[in-house]
């Protein structure tokens, strides 16, 4: 059974993938919105686990499934990746039965963790799950042959993003980028009138093909800029708050690069993605670096699958 928040574009997007889903309550805004919204959902959460007693239950962050499950008794899987997520962790990790990360999280827990080598990413995007379709760029307003960036911006409205930012000046980077390609746009909120030609047209579940025949990807969301990297297409994240994963896929793999600087972040980025998008050889390094990935990292999807019905079955 699925349940989900009203949050940017998740019932949409479970509707596209027809995943029949419970939505129990809005995303709040804001700490007090976030503080209202927890205490809600735990409520309809509680009672809706007491009504149907599942074997286990697990979320990625796991904030609002541990503590009515707990209560209740019912083993809780907590999936993340998020290390700077401080609240949101210490609101579960103490309620969680096991604690999954991947082997690039730098912190080990109290409660008990599994590690696993991979990335949430690779759960979707691993090539046995994962083929990209050269029809989406139809969907989108491209053709096969037309060269282009894909940018990603973000509302900040997480309860790990109160305090970071990423691109200063939206307009600015579209101008340099458009010297090589068409800059295709997702953005979770409004873009400045000029740019809302560029936003990103055709079907939600279909972002992850424009990825993977992008040229580049440049935004502000880090999930996004691993899947990039995962699919082999130059990533370029502009943000003040870093991941331990992305850290990974730049240091072990050169698949992605990462700039926080509050002031210089952008300059730097943009200063990255002219040179990557000028150099002929850009393409088969992603490629020999993501093969060099793949080869280390495991089918997430098959991982998560068994470690659930495990916990499941040990009740």
């Amino acid at each position: 059974m699925v349940v989900a928040r009203d949050k940017d574009i998740v019932l949409p997007l479970l509707a596209e993938l027809k995943v029949e889903c419970l939505p129990i309550g809005r995303a709040g805004r804001g700490a007090v919105g976030l503080a209202v919204e927890l205490l809600q959902r735990e409520v309809r959460l509680l009672r809706l686990m007491r009504d149907r007693r599942p074997d286990v239950v697990c979320g990625f962050g796991g904030t609002f499934v541990v503590h009515p499950a707990w209560l209740l008794g019912v083993p809780r899987v907590v999936f993340t990746d998020t290390e700077n997520a401080r609240v949101a962790n210490a609101l579960a990790f103490p309620f969680a039965s096991l604690v999954c990360t991947p082997r690039a999280y730098p912190h080990r827990l109290r409660r008990p963790q599994f590690r696993y080598s991979g990335y949430k990413e690779l759960a979707y995007l691993h090539p046995r799950h994962f083929t990209p379709d050269p029809g989406a760029l139809h969907d989108a307003g491209l053709s096969e042959t037309e060269p282009f960036v894909f940018m990603r911006l973000v509302a900040w409205g997480s309860g790990h993003d109160f305090f970071d930012h990423g691109l200063s000046d939206v307009r600015a980077a579209v101008e340099r980028l458009s010297r090589f390609g068409r800059v295709v746009v997702s953005a979770e909120g409004p873009l400045p009138a000029e740019l809302e030609p560029l936003r990103l047209r055709g079907p939600l579940h279909r972002v992850h093909h424009l990825l993977a025949f992008a040229r580049l990807y440049i935004g502000e969301s880090a999930t996004m800029g691993a899947e990039s990297a995962v699919l082999g297409t130059p990533a370029v994240v502009v943000s003040t708050s870093r991941r331990s994963y992305l850290d990974e896929l730049t240091a072990r793999y050169g698949l992605a690069f990462c700039y926080d600087h509050p002031r210089w972040g952008q300059a730097q980025a943009l200063q990255q993605a002219e040179a990557l998008l000028g150099d002929p050889q850009t393409a088969q390094l992603w490629r020999e670096g993501r093969a060099r990935m793949l080869a280390e990292q495991e089918d997430v999807s098959q991982y998560v699958t068994d470690l659930v019905v495990r916990q499941g079955r040990e009740v």
